[in-house]
């Protein structure tokens, strides 16, 4: 996941120690009101956001199911408290695979593909349109065996997208939770990713 408009000019380090601390008490807090232990979880900061792998052993569901509802609220409550620059908008993606861990961290191709649905400028040009606290970004795979069988994961309110992003050229999903949810898709959207 990661924070909008961290490096942005107008944020100075103590906002964005600010945005770090926010992000390190929303999401442990949506994580546990949705059964899941922080503690259990592999994490890995990046400054502006944090990588985090969930043990094989949790159902995939209840990170489309319970998790964006929750972490939307933890947001709402940071950001009604807080001046401008340190509001929290959050990209967050939902994907699952394989991966390798080393002294170092971890590797693997479902990693390398879901920063790229992370960084795609598609997920950031949905994130900019809409008026939303959290941008979700589902892989092909998570929508089709994750959320389309699932109702409590709302699948009508994700919207179809092509990630062109470095060398990748993929389906995805967005979801926008928020006030606007309601809005079927913006500019962003992409029919085409249906066929």
């Amino acid at each position: 996941m990661g924070i909008e408009d961290f490096a942005a000019p107008e944020r100075t380090n103590m906002h964005r120690l600010t945005l770090r601390a926010g992000l390190y008490r929303a999401f442990p807090q949506a994580l546990a009101e949705s059964g899941v232990s922080w503690g259990e979880c592999y994490h890995a900061d990046f400054g502006d956001g944090v990588l985090v792998l969930v043990p094989a052993d949790y159902p995939k569901a209840v990170f489309s199911e319970l998790v964006p509802s929750a972490l939307a609220a933890s947001l709402a409550e940071h950001n009604r408290s807080s001046q401008p620059s340190e509001r929290i908008r959050l990209r967050l993606v939902l994907h699952a695979g394989e991966v390798s861990y080393d002294a170092h961290g971890t590797t693997g191709c479902a990693l390398v593909h879901a920063f790229r649905l992370l960084n795609s400028g598609v997920l950031k040009k949905a994130m900019a349109y809409s008026g939303g606290d959290l941008a979700l970004i589902a892989s092909a795979w998570y929508r089709e065996e994750i959320i389309r069988h699932s109702p409590l994961s709302r699948p009508d309110r994700y919207h179809p997208v092509v990630v062109q992003e470095k060398e990748t050229t993929a389906r995805a999903w967005i979801r926008i939770v928020g006030p606007d949810e309601s809005r079927h898709g913006g500019p962003w959207r992409d029919d085409r990713a249906l066929g």
